[in-house]
Order: structure tokens, then C-alpha cells, then sequence
């Protein structure tokens, strides 16, 4: 089984790649038969040796690979893409050629190309050429609108709650299409409401601490390797109720918004900033823009490493999440 899974919607992406995963069935067998692979270093000979594999003590295995197809995606720098050294231009052409071995790849291994990172207007090639291979394309981008809203009346009755047209605006103009935070955000408001409808007063209530205010602290205090006080701002997400995979992608955003405002120039001023990284109108960037000040190229860099490999320790099961993130935060905030 071949999966394609991309888009700039983080939550439903893990959510369509936890459905695929469940499809393992082999219980407690599940991490041995997992493999997280990273594309940007990945070269054909080597997954189809991954894919390869026999199944240990089950009927099929999940082979994961990430950043694959952003490698070739238009605008996208370009690098070494394998051992070999190629450039990307003749990667592509081993990739495409990739295809052939897919249609004939063992039926036991169910190989997922996941990417949550892709600009949606960019042209790629890699994608292309394989999405009619998939036996499923999943390409989730950020709801907005009615999408958004429609997602949050459905979650409140999933969860066996109610909600007010009037709350349900106000929670998609206070939040937006992060599902991450929107379901932390309905659990608590769910709970506190009880019986009775939520109401945009809950909402104003309970959602009084913005994301941003707790990110901010957060990346802050691991700028400033002031690092009993960042695990106890993470113990506190933890404790609202943040699930680990929501902390990591607000850690990766802040810190994706600090590399962007680094690249632009000094005579661009703060609204039109806001229009070019997409930010919400009520976006405190002032405070990136003293972040992004503070915060070394080098040191950006590892901590995005740092982000990927704690990303691959929860996913692969190597370490319970709340250890994977105290160990990443001991991690980031060293100088």
C-alpha cells in the first residue's frame, strides 16, 4: 500500500497518518515494525531496502518518510540529495524512476510519504509523478471559514458537547485553523460548561490565555537557557490539557517565524511582515522581532534538528512523550 500525505494542516495530517498506522494491528509489534525515514537525505536504493524488509512477527510494516517531497518542491534550495552527490535535478530523475518499483513493491510494507510542510501553489515535480501511483492522496491545508467552523461545531458534538453559533465564531477568530489548540481549547470548554451550551462567554472565560502568551514564555525562556523555568512552562501546557505533538509544532512555527523575519530586509515594516508570513492580525511580533534578534543562526539550526529528532522519538515510541519533550528542553537550552 502506497500513501501520499501532505498539506499545511498539521493536526488532520497526523490524524490521517494515525488512521493508516492503526491498520498495522500488531499491537505491542507496532514500533519494530515502524520506520521513520528522512527524505532530504534518503536515496531511492535505500528506501526500497527499508521497504524491502519482512515484517517481524506480523502481516505488514509502516515504513514513514518525511521531507521527501518537499526536497522538490519549486522555490526549495538546492542541496545535496544523496550519497552520491547529485543534485537535485538528477535525484528527481531517480525518484521518478522510483515509480516502477513501487508498482512492485512487497504487499506487506505500507510506505507513507508525509509532508506538513508544503507551499500549496509551489509546483512539484516528485508529487506529480507519483500521486497517481497512491492508493490514497491525502492533501490537508489549513480550514478557514466555513470549513473551520463546520470542524468545530462537528468536534464539540464528538465530544459530546454543545456549542453557540456565536462561540464557535468567536473560537475561530480567537484561534484559527490551529486544530491542535482548537481541541485542547474544546476538551477544557467542554468540561466547564457541563450539561449547558457553550457560550461566547466561556469562550472569552476559559481561552483567556492566548497561544502566543505560552509560546512566547516558552521560547523565551529556552533563549535565555533559563531552563527550570521552561520545563515548568511546559509541565503547565501539559497540564491544559496541550498534547506533546500541539507543543512541538507551536515551538517549530515560533522559531519558523524567527528564520523568515531573519531573511527579510530592514526596510520592511511590521503590517506588511504580518502579510507575508500570514499572521493572524492580533500576532504579537514585536516580541519575534526581539526573538528573532536574539536568537543565532547556529542556534536556530540545531534546535530545528532538535525538534526532528524529539518528532521522531514520540512517533517511533523510543521515549514517552512528556520525557521526549523534558529532554528536548534540556536539549534547546543549551548555548
Amino acid at each position: 500500500m502506497f500513501y501520499i500525505i501532505y498539506g499545511d494542516d498539521n493536526y488532520r495530517c497526523h490524524e490521517a497518518l494515525k488512521g493508516i498506522k492503526a491498520q498495522l494491528g500488531g499491537g505491542d509489534l507496532n514500533e519494530i515494525n515502524t520506520t521513520v525515514l528522512n527524505g532530504r537525505r534518503l536515496s531511492a536504493r535505500e528506501l526500497s531496502e527499508v521497504c524491502d524488509a519482512v515484517p517481524f512477527m506480523s502481516s505488514s510494516r509502516l515504513v514513514i518518510v518525511e521531507g521527501l517531497l518537499k526536497r522538490f518542491q519549486a522555490g526549495e534550495k538546492q542541496s545535496r540529495s544523496n550519497n552520491n552527490g547529485d543534485e537535485n535535478g538528477g535525484a528527481l530523475k531517480e525518484w521518478q524512476v522510483m515509480a516502477e518499483y513501487i508498482k512492485g513493491m512487497p504487499g506487506t510494507t505500507m510506505l507513507v510519504l508525509f509532508e506538513t510542510d508544503m507551499d500549496p501553489k509551489a509546483s512539484n515535480p516528485l508529487l506529480k509523478a507519483l500521486s497517481p501511483l497512491a492508493d490514497e492522496v491525502f492533501h490537508l491545508n489549513e480550514l478557514k471559514g466555513k470549513e473551520l467552523t463546520a470542524w468545530i461545531k462537528e468536534c464539540t458534538v464528538k465530544n459530546k458537547g454543545k456549542i453557540s453559533a456565536s462561540a464557535v465564531s468567536l473560537l475561530a477568530d480567537y484561534i484559527g485553523g490551529d486544530l491542535w489548540l482548537l481541541t485542547g481549547e474544546l476538551n477544557k470548554l467542554i468540561t466547564y460548561s457541563g450539561d449547558r451550551e457553550i457560550s461566547d462567554k466561556d469562550v472569552r472565560e476559559i481561552t483567556s490565555f492566548a497561544r502566543e502568551d505560552n509560546i512566547f514564555a516558552l521560547v523565551d525562556s529556552i533563549m535565555e537557557s533559563r531552563t527550570k523555568e521552561a520545563q515548568i512552562m511546559l509541565h503547565r501546557m501539559l497540564g491544559y490539557g496541550t498534547a506533546a505533538q500541539q507543543i512541538l509544532v507551536m515551538i517549530e512555527r515560533q522559531l519558523s517565524i524567527i528564520l523568515r523575519l531573519k531573511d527579510m530586509g530592514p526596510n520592511v515594516n511590521q503590517q506588511e511582515m504580518k502579510q507575508r508570513l500570514g499572521l493572524h492580525p492580533r500576532y504579537p511580533l514585536e516580541k519575534t522581532l526581539r526573538q528573532s534578534k536574539a536568537f543565532p543562526l547556529p542556534r536556530l539550526r540545531k534546535a530545528f534538528h532538535c525538534l526532528l529528532d524529539t518528532d521522531i522519538a514520540i512517533k517511533t515510541g523510543k521515549y514517552e512523550d512528556d520525557l521526549a519533550l523534558d529532554l528536548m528542553i534540556l536539549e534547546l537550552c543549551k548555548n
